[in-house]
């Protein structure tokens, strides 16, 4: 009897979660494409303000790779 009760509430909680999930995933995507685009106003920005002022890295970095 109680492991009945068990799997009728965890069946419940997941068929939640299942409806809810969708409805989060594209609210992500809508902020992140927000973020998306603030990012590329503040490096448009930061390129107008003075994009030279710093040197890249020299030598340019490689990535570490097995002997």
């Amino acid at each position: 009897m109680g492991g009945s009760t068990l799997a009728t509430l965890f069946t419940l909680v997941v068929a939640i979660i299942w409806i809810l999930v969708p409805f989060a995933i594209f609210g992500v995507r809508r902020v992140l494409g927000e973020l998306l685009a603030e990012q590329r106003r503040t490096n448009a920005l930061l390129e107008q303000i003075g994009g030279d002022r710093i040197p890249p890295p020299q030598p340019e970095p490689q990535p570490w790779r097995a002997p």
